[in-house]
């Protein structure tokens, strides 16, 4: 009995102890970034302003869409990349900025890189405690006129949302804009009073003159493009507004006033009562008729007849929506590029995208069930879950001969391996010469860490990249590996062929580009295409038939060694064959290890890692320990982390005397806690100033001219901290780099240059 005591005294005691040393191990892992000033210096190492052309934006006329499919400008017919800032402000993180602020977030926003900005958001913000249908908040309008002046003249270009908030410009919405009260994304497809208040909230939102440019934003050729109603497909919309999960007595799945539509519609696709029963069978109920009722579906996803046939009328829908919005910026004096239906990812909404002058969408890894309140969870899962999907989601819906870009994507915070996204994405993006790319933020710029009176300008939120010095960090990078252009864009094309009726026959759309197949963008630019299938490819495509006779997997459509090759097993042999890579590519997709064509990129999900090679970047993600990429090696790695190097002097990496480093894991709150050791459900949020995850890690770096180099730890803002030891190596340089020890706090960035 004494022994039995003794053990239940003993073993909670050995608990809490181990317990209170993983907390204190917990705690001596980060530390605090003692930066205050987040402003950029001139001329320092994180000064990228040079990337952005001189302006004003807009002196080669609007936007237009080049023969190859890509953006240029009227007197300008080279193809342009651009690397955009999400702005969706809101009270809660100040608003608009005042003159003087507008002038300070410019200013920063060049540094960055940036040379487009997207605005989201504006009709929440303008119609904020207003009363009055349209009644825009004068100060707050003042406001956005200004900063787009100020955009204009740095250079950088704008993409505007037409309608962002289902509130529209709709009065007395209490107790805050962003409540569930309007539903105006969805009424737009189905209701004309509601296409008539889109249409007055374009005019007068987009259509005022600009006191400080003297044109409307919308007849200036800044505006490079209009998303004219943002994520309003359809079907999404549906899943989006009923409750979940769903239970009887929550209303009509589907807007009544689609009946008549649908039945219309119906009627003029079969003529007679007796063809739609040929139709649909014992599905048509026997007091529906094409004079009086038919029902609406009952459910969504269905794949009956009624299913089918109320897909092909939703296409119809939303293309003859985009068609009137379309027409009607148009007559507006709109010149730019115009766009809709940015979001979900069914084959169903990229037959209604296919009438649209330019594709764009948005993807995110995970997504934070809340914006950071208590109890807010996020799953804490890596990219290499599943292979990068979020990236690859992006790329199944590119269409092959229009603009495509990306105004939304991000691996949000609190995800512990966000940095993955910092190397991926922009990587991707280049090698797939995507448009544009624009991680989602409420802001992209924050001014310092000090104390502010706005809740999302105290602590990280998800989406406040400006605060969050990892994801704004991961920007830095964007600029070197996507709009420098250091990754090189692949010449081969996947052309994915759809026929849109044989689609929808088939499942009403509700089908997504298969796993084995979307896998393959990693290894060469991946798209859809509605034309038809030439008789011989060009080299260096690979047509793959989605919807012919055989089974997708079979590549027949091929001539040479890959016709007959099967996807499923057999992918890198059809890739070979078709000329899109060569013997020495390292793919191997059943070990979820996968090369891009050019040999630049290499995503080994088995073992978790990254690599980058190009000769003026190089980057690399690693779980920790051992591992190198080109001219970067990394020795004894303490954690997860990002190491990457550029060359600031326009020449190769081994060549260059000056480097610039990013080592990044991750940020938290001060005084953050969370409910769960994985870190996955916030029990408190925390505040500024943000606290980063700690690493040690030797780096070496290739250099054939190291006489003379030094190494220091900059500052979020890029000045230069105290010097650190630099060894050299023979070839190469020689870095350890400790972010705990650092004298002034740990850093992001390192500098490397002569004195």
């Amino acid at each position: 009995m004494f022994r039995l005591l003794s053990s239940l005294i003993v073993v909670p005691l050995l608990i809490t102890l181990l317990i209170a040393a993983r907390n204190v191990l917990a705690e001596d892992s980060w530390k605090t970034v003692t930066d205050q000033d987040l402003t950029v210096s001139s001329g320092s190492a994180l000064d990228f302003s040079a990337m952005v052309a001189t302006g004003p934006a807009g002196k080669y006329g609007s936007a237009i869409v080049l023969s190859d499919g890509h953006i240029g400008f009227e007197r300008r017919s080279t193809p342009e990349r651009f690397l955009c800032a999400s702005l969706a402000l809101s009270p809660l993180s100040g608003g608009m900025p005042d003159k003087a602020g507008s002038e300070r977030l410019v200013r920063e926003l060049a540094r960055t890189g940036y040379n487009l900005v997207r605005l989201a958001s504006v009709d929440a913000l303008l119609m904020t405690g207003r009363f009055k249908d349209f009644d825009f908040d004068p100060e707050q309008f003042d406001r956005l006129h200004y900063l787009l002046a100020q955009l204009k003249a740095a250079g950088i270009y704008w993409i505007v949302d037409g309608l962002t908030s289902d509130n529209a410009a709709w009065g007395d919405v209490r107790p805050h804009r962003w409540v569930k009260k309007y539903r105006t994304k969805m009424d737009v497809l189905t209701d004309p009073k509601a296409f008539a208040h889109w249409a007055t909230l374009i005019e007068r939102l987009w259509g005022a003159k600009n006191p400080y440019t003297g044109i409307a934003p919308m007849h200036d050729p800044a505006m490079l493009g209009m998303i004219l109603v943002n994520e309003g497909s359809f079907f999404y919309l549906v899943e989006a507004y009923r409750p979940h999960p769903a239970k009887a007595g929550d209303g009509p799945l589907y807007p009544p006033q689609l009946a008549p539509q649908f039945r219309d519609w119906l009627k003029a696709r079969y003529s007679n009562y007796s063809a739609l029963r040929s139709a649909w069978g014992a599905e048509l109920k026997d007091r529906e008729s094409l004079d009086g009722i038919v029902d609406l579906p009952a459910t969504v996803r269905g794949k009956g007849p009624r299913d089918i046939d109320f897909a092909r009328f939703i296409v119809d829908v939303e293309q003859r929506a985009y068609r009137a919005m379309e027409k009607r910026v148009r007559d507006l004096g709109f010149k730019g590029l115009t766009t809709a239906f940015d979001n979900w990812s069914y084959l169903g909404a990229d037959i209604t995208r296919s009438s649209l002058q330019w594709v764009d969408l948005h993807s995110y890894h995970v997504l934070p069930n809340n914006h950071g309140e208590p109890g807010s969870r996020l799953v804490q899962s890596s990219l290499h879950k599943n292979t990068g999907q979020y990236i690859r989601a992006l790329s199944n819906a590119r269409q092959w001969g229009k603009p495509f870009t990306v105004t939304e994507y991000g691996q949000p915070f609190w995800n512990r391996w966000r940095h993955e996204s910092a190397a991926l994405m922009p990587a991707v993006a280049a090698h797939q010469s995507w448009d544009a790319i624009c991680q989602f933020a409420e802001s992209p710029i924050q001014f310092d860490y000090g104390p502010s009176p706005f809740v999302r300008r105290q602590a990280i939120y998800p989406f406040s990249v400006g605060g969050d010095p990892i994801a704004h960090a991961a920007e830095r990078l964007a600029a070197m590996l996507y709009l420098r252009g250091d990754v090189a864009s692949s010449q081969h094309r996947i052309h994915l062929h759809l026929d849109a009726e044989k689609v929808l026959t088939s499942s009403g759309g509700w089908e997504q580009v298969p796993e084995p197949l979307s896998k393959l963008a990693l290894i060469s630019p991946l798209g859809l295409d509605f034309g038809p299938i030439p008789g011989r490819p060009k080299p260096g495509e690979l047509w793959v038939n989605l919807t012919g006779s055989q089974p997708w997997w079979l590549v027949k459509s091929a001539n040479g060694p890959a016709a007959g090759r099967d996807l499923r097993s057999d992918a890198v042999a059809a890739l070979q064959g078709a000329g899109l890579i060569g013997s020495g590519n390292r793919s191997r997709p059943e070990n979820q290890l996968f090369q891009s064509d050019t040999g630049q990129l290499v995503i080994d999900s088995g073992a978790g890692i990254i690599q980058v090679v190009t000769d003026r970047t190089v980057a690399l993600v690693l779980k920790g320990g051992n591992a190198s990429a080109g001219t970067l090696t990394v020795g004894t790695a303490s954690g997860p982390a990002l190491f990457a190097v550029s060359s600031l002097d326009k020449k190769p990496i081994a060549q260059s005397r000056h480097l610039l480093l990013w080592v990044l894991t991750d940020a938290i709150n001060t005084g953050m806690t969370f409910a769960d050791a994985e870190r996955t459900t916030i029990k408190t949020l925390g505040k500024f100033p943000p606290q980063v995850q700690t690493i040690s890690a030797t780096l070496r770096v290739a250099s054939e001219n190291s006489a003379g180099l030094k190494a220091w730890p900059l500052t979020l803002g890029g000045t230069r901290r105290q010097a650190i030891p630099l060894m050299r190596t023979g070839d190469a340089i020689e870095l350890h780099v400790d972010t705990a020890a650092l004298p002034d706090g740990p850093a992001l960035f390192f500098e490397i240059a002569g004195e």
